[in-house]
């Protein structure tokens, strides 16, 4: 008598990778051998069914963010894992203009933050005469 497959491990949270870093995905399963898995990336197939049970991406990419799910067969049945999300955090150019302002004292100053194409948002600290801006309800 066989047994139907079943994951020994659920995926975690989201994975967060970096882009141009090596990423591997492992199906971790059990149940009567042999055993098929199969993986998708957002409700779209990229793998067709195979022994292996890790999919790797050699060079992540933005591209490579998203929803993967690992499908596990054996003879007995199948089975879809809860999905995975992957983000790619990634860091674009961006222009660091210097940006003067003259204002009166006790008026008001603004500075825009320079834009950068990114992922996640990044942290933004404040310099003047080379020294940080510590924030406050000022500042």
């Amino acid at each position: 008598m066989g047994e139907t497959p079943y994951f020994r491990v659920s995926p975690g949270q989201v994975q967060t990778h970096l882009e141009g870093n090596r990423l591997v995905l492992t199906c971790l399963a059990e149940g009567s051998w042999p055993l098929q898995y199969r993986w998708i990336l957002n409700n779209t197939d990229i793998t067709h069914f195979s022994p292996l049970y890790t999919y790797g991406i050699p060079v992540v990419q933005r591209s490579d963010a998203g929803l993967y799910q690992c499908v596990v067969r054996n003879r007995m049945g199948a089975l879809l894992q809860r999905r995975a999300e992957v983000q790619v955090a990634f860091m674009g150019n961006f222009s660091g203009e210097e940006q003067r302002r003259t204002v009166s004292v006790g008026r008001a100053a603004v500075l825009n933050t320079p834009t950068v194409s990114c992922f996640p948002r990044p942290q933004v600290t404040w310099y003047r005469d080379g020294h940080k801006i510590i924030p406050s309800n000022r500042v």
